[in-house]
């Protein structure tokens, strides 16, 4: 079919085909215009096929979906896509939703509203029978793939989907529709009741009789509360829906009844005075993120869960901006919960709002001090960890900015002569090409790192303009030299085949055959011209730096002055982060990297082993798929570095300096900061959790930081064993250190890391965010209580005989027995007791095994026959 011009495109691009039933998989091109899909080998194709998606569904191929594939299903043919990433494939899928409902699709633009009740296909099997919801009918056998919805269980056979009503759990008060409950105290939130498919051990919450059928669709769930009735009972039941276990976590759809013109959500309801955002990696985890994705939807409302793979952070917290408070849980590694802080800081949320952390990444050091365990990789706990996440404490995370700037922008330019003098000099073709990188890269930075200081500093619109110019010029002439260094290496080669063919041939060299006026002869023509454009290319630096000085200069007494004048006004915290910015710095110092740090900072050995794993990861993405192999990656890094030892004796490129005292470094390979008790994975590499006659206990609240030296990769592993302390250096509140020489080192901050040009890095207290943080010995105690309460219950709820009256229905044997299990129950009581005494940790875990004793206890004796006999005599 040809495919003849359309309105422009709802969505177009390339998308993987299966082309046979061996799941061969072919690159083909789609554009989806109006209700038809067009496909074809490329875009520039005359004959495409096409596919009308008048009744058609979408559905993802499996639960995890690894490869990011999908079906487009329609009653003649199905087609099995598969995108390259899952923000892509969600792109598509929506697209494809979309042409449902004859509306405009557009990805950047969020609207709650678009896909409202639709379902979330994917292809499920089934473990035992399951009825469709649309044609009641049952679903093939447990090998045969029916669609469920990923949020409310909608069961369709994959022919019936499409005529699937648009019944999905509720997000906003307008999807509620009809079944909207309002009376004189306002609007409230009804029942969502969903029929057939329920547990086997479903128990019918008003006669309380088993509920649901293998042999039909019979009786109803509640998608909110979970609440489980016959159909016959169903009317017994309040229509008000109480929201079940997870109540204080939900943002009820009738609390969503609007939207600012700024696109901020607008909370109506007192109920939902502290919400719950759940932002997840969907990528974290062994890519189990999906599915964690998929059960908070289940759980909560679908408008409060976001994937960071698809937006980021900010939609979900543009959407709560307006909450007077909220929570957040992040469900990846340490990589996302450092995303959404600093977010946060950009948004000024932090005042606001709490974050836990739900650990799916490999190291997870930051939800180890929190108190969430190394590693979740149970949906089925969800349900838990929300109620342990209601009953956590904040405490505060102290965040730091991370400051990296040259040391003079005069040694920046003679860093640039150098490599200008190697591409010049070397004859060796890796030498050129690695200087070309460093100049191509660094410059850029340097040009738009100056730019915005001097936007930034100077008030006159002409001079900015200038300097502009400038900064265009430079970018011109480095193009210019890239350029010659081109047209360089093209002749080089030539010159060589030239050689090459002319001694294969036995004939005379191109010297004596008039080549040198020829290949040589242009060779240094073309020499002369790089002299010319590293000449040039090294003025018009110069000059930028000369303007750029003087504007430094001028901006550091501007600042100097205006500090003197409000100094009085300025809180000390304020005036310590603005005084960094030039506390004892050469005039000419430009800012060229600001970030944040919540967990660690590192220059050297460890660094270097992330900085190889992070591209080996880009590199082969299937090769670090999981926690056990990128552990075993990192083994393999770490492992290579007891050989090589690339950086020995870094003490002599680096100076360290923790609150303005120079450090005495020692014979080492690397340095860590640590603002958090847990590094790499676990590893306490401060030493001790206690105070000492040297150093404080640390802690991630105390506004101060710990230096320790890394003296090797074994040493690393020793410390994952036992408490090392002879590598502390110090505990203090700032730390500066300066990169000596011309080569940069690596560097890396809570993970990510970088090759950092010499210059100066400054780590300083920034602000601080509030943390959820998990208090066991809380959880232990309100444990107690409820144990405590339900004895209380049993004891008030039914009657009892006094102990005279138990005792005359036992034998003799029988009330020597017991009267022996009072002994021992004495003896134990008595043992607990000391040992509370000693081990205070335990206490209460204790006083918990002792209140669920006695509650079995007193089960088995209410329930005894002697008992019952006793109760219907």
């Amino acid at each position: 079919v040809a495919l003849c011009p359309l309105r422009k495109s709802v969505k177009e691009g390339i998308l993987l085909k299966q082309t046979s039933s061996f799941q061969r998989w072919k690159r083909r091109y789609f554009k989806l215009r109006g209700r038809t899909l067009y496909y074809a080998k490329d875009c520039k194709s005359l004959i495409f096929d096409e596919v009308d998606l008048s009744d058609a569904s979408v559905a993802e191929t499996s639960t995890k979906n690894i490869n990011n594939s999908f079906t487009v299903i329609t009653p003649f043919r199905k087609l099995m896509l598969c995108a390259e990433s899952r923000k892509e494939m969600e792109d598509w899928i929506g697209a494809l939703k979309s042409v449902q409902k004859w509306e405009t699709y557009e990805a950047s633009q969020f609207n709650m509203e678009h896909f409202s009740g639709m379902h979330n296909w994917y292809a499920c099997s089934h473990a035992r029978p399951t009825f469709c919801n649309v044609c009641r009918d049952a679903l093939p056998g447990v090998t045969s793939h029916g669609l469920s919805c990923e949020v409310c269980k909608f069961k369709a056979h994959k022919r019936c989907a499409v005529r699937s009503t648009n019944n999905c759990k509720w997000t906003t008060l307008a999807s509620i529709g009809n079944d909207i409950i309002e009376d004189e105290e306002g609007v409230s939130m009804p029942h969502q009741w969903l029929e057939g498919n329920l547990p086997v051990s479903a128990k019918c919450v008003v006669c309380d009789k088993t509920c649901g059928s293998v042999r039909r669709l019979q009786d109803w769930r509640c998608l909110w509360c979970k609440a489980i009735v016959h159909s016959s009972c169903k009317e017994q039941m309040g229509k008000v829906c109480p929201l079940g276990q997870c109540r204080v976590s939900i943002i009820p759809p009738t609390a969503l009844n609007s939207i600012d013109s700024d696109g901020f959500w607008k909370a109506t309801s007192a109920s939902c005075s502290s919400p719950l955002l759940v932002l997840v990696n969907s990528k974290s985890g062994d890519n189990q993120g999906v599915k964690f994705l998929r059960k908070f939807k289940q759980l909560l409302n679908p408008a409060q869960v976001f994937d960071l793979m698809n937006g980021g952070p900010e939609l979900g917290l543009r959407l709560f901006q307006k909450f007077v408070t909220f929570r957040i849980l992040v469900c990846g590694g340490d990589g996302s919960v450092g995303w959404v802080l600093s977010e946060l800081d950009k948004l000024n949320l932090h005042k606001q709002c709490q974050l836990g952390v739900l650990p799916l990444g490999t190291g997870n050091d930051l939800a180890r001090v929190l108190g969430w365990g190394g590693l979740c990789d149970d949906d089925a706990q969800l349900l838990q960890i929300l109620e342990k996440l209601e009953r956590a404490t904040t405490k505060m995370l102290d965040s730091l900015y991370l400051f990296v700037s040259q040391v003079h922008i005069t040694q920046y330019a003679d860093s640039v002569a150098s490599h200008l003098a190697k591409i010049l000099d070397s004859d060796k073709h890796s030498d050129v090409i690695s200087s070309a990188k460093f100049l191509c890269g660094t410059v850029n930075d340097f040009v738009a790192e100056v730019g915005k200081a001097y936007e930034r500093a100077t008030e006159n619109k002409e001079e900015a303009d200038a300097m502009a110019k400038k900064c265009a010029l430079l970018n011109e002439k480095l193009d210019s030299l890239v350029k010659a260094l081109s047209e360089e290496a093209e002749a080089q080669v030539k010159h060589r085949l030239v050689i090459a063919r002319s001694e294969e041939s036995g004939g005379s060299s191109p010297g004596e055959s008039g080549g040198e006026s020829g290949s040589e002869g242009k060779t240094y023509r073309s020499k002369e011209q790089l002299m010319l454009r590293a000449n040039s290319l090294k003025k018009a630096l110069r000059q930028i730096i000369e303007q750029a000085e003087k504007v430094v200069d001028e901006q550091n007494r501007h600042t100097q002055v205006q500090r003197m004048s409000s100094s009085c006004s300025i809180k000390r915290e304020n005036s310590e982060e603005l005084k960094d910015g030039e506390d004892g710095d050469p005039s000419g110092t430009i800012l060229n990297k600001k970030c944040v740090m919540n967990n660690y900072f590192g220059i050297g050995l460890d660094a270097k082993i992330s900085l190889e794993f992070n591209n080996k990861r880009d590199e082969h993405p299937k090769k670090c798929s999981s926690r056990t192999k990128n552990m075993m990656w990192y083994g393999v890094l770490g492992t290579k570095e007891l050989v090589q030892k690339t950086y020995k004796n870094l003490e002599q490129r680096v100076q360290l300096e923790c609150d303005g005292v120079p450090m005495s470094l020692p014979s080492l390979q690397g340095l860590a900061v640590l603002n958090i008790p847990s590094y790499a994975g676990g590893i306490n590499f401060w030493g001790g959790t206690k105070e000492d006659n040297n150093f404080g206990a640390p802690s991630f609240d105390d506004k101060k930081l710990e230096v320790v030296a890394v003296f090797g990769s074994m040493q690393m592993a020793m410390s994952r064993v036992i408490n090392l302390q002879h590598h502390r250096i110090a505990q203090c509140r700032q730390v500066k250190i300066t990169i000596l020489g011309e080569e940069g080192v690596p560097v890396q901050v809570d993970g990510e890391a970088w090759i950092q040009p010499p210059g100066i890095v400054k780590i300083i207290h920034k602000n601080r965010a509030q943390m959820l943080t998990r208090d066991r010995a809380f959880e232990s105690t309100l444990k107690s209580w409820e144990d405590k309460r339900k004895i209380d219950s049993y004891r008030t709820t039914r009657p009892r005989l006094n102990s005279q009256q138990s005792m005359e229905y036992l034998t003799e044997e029988e009330c020597t027995q017991v009267q022996q299990l009072g002994i021992v129950a004495d003896m134990l009581i008595n043992k607990i007791r000391e040992a509370a005494k000693t081990h205070k940790l335990v206490e209460q875990e204790l006083a918990h095994a002792v209140n669920a004793t006695a509650l079995v206890l007193t089960e088995a004796k209410l329930s005894s026959p002697e008992v019952r006999a006793g109760r219907g005599g």
